[in-house]
């Protein structure tokens, strides 16, 4: 009997031990994150005309007249960009952001990065519908395009892989390997893995 109480005791110190020390940790979380936050507030304006802007390259990207009603869509959502300042920050935080080129800059790269998303899913759709409808060399260079704009998309990574394979130039793949290994993103390691797996099925066919 003393002993299945001293165990039961035990557990309950156990118990309050680990909920105290798992306060104590969030606390420090969150006095952490408002220290930085508040820094981040405080942070002066920075030059940001030397970032890395994304120029859509309007003369190269296989715009068409056409009177299919998706194709015009995403046309001109992307053609809608051409003059809007577009920048990669994914995985940059708000605060990352602040602490790194001001607060006064905040809105502005918000508008930069919300521009990119819009650019790279567009880009994405475009080319699904190029490769949907076997125009394989446009969707080439659209999603060569989405690639080197560093989109963290798995589909552009596995259907401009599986148009490397239908053309038989298997380097190219591992060229995509090699970029998608410079992702920082969670999708990273799926968009490795689907790629490797398109590789070897390339050698099995």
């Amino acid at each position: 009997m003393l002993i299945v109480v001293g165990l039961l005791l035990f557990l309950y110190l156990l118990i309050q031990y680990s909920n105290i020390r798992t306060k104590q940790i969030l606390k420090k979380e969150k006095e952490a994150f408002w220290n930085r936050e508040y820094q981040a507030n405080s942070t002066r304006k920075s030059d940001i005309s030397g970032l890395d802007y994304i120029t859509i390259p309007m003369d190269t990207l296989p715009f068409t007249d056409t009177d299919e009603e998706e194709l015009t869509e995403i046309q001109s959502n992307i053609k809608s960009l051409f003059q809007k300042p577009i920048l990669n920050l994914t995985g940059l935080s708000n605060t990352d952001l602040k602490l790194k080129y001001g607060v006064a800059n905040i809105k502005f790269l918000i508008n930069c990065d919300d521009n990119y998303s819009s650019l790279v899913k567009n880009l994405s759709r475009w080319g699904s519908y190029l490769y949907d409808h076997n125009r394989w060399n446009e969707a080439l260079t659209v999603l060569e395009f989405c690639i080197q704009c560093k989109s963290d998309i798995r589909k552009n990574y596995t259907l401009l892989a599986e148009l490397y394979k239908e053309l038989n130039t298997p380097d190219k793949i591992d060229d995509l390997i090699q970029t998608a290994q410079t992702l920082d993103t969670l999708s990273r390691e799926n968009i490795l893995i689907s790629l490797k797996e398109i590789k070897m099925s390339f050698y099995l066919k």
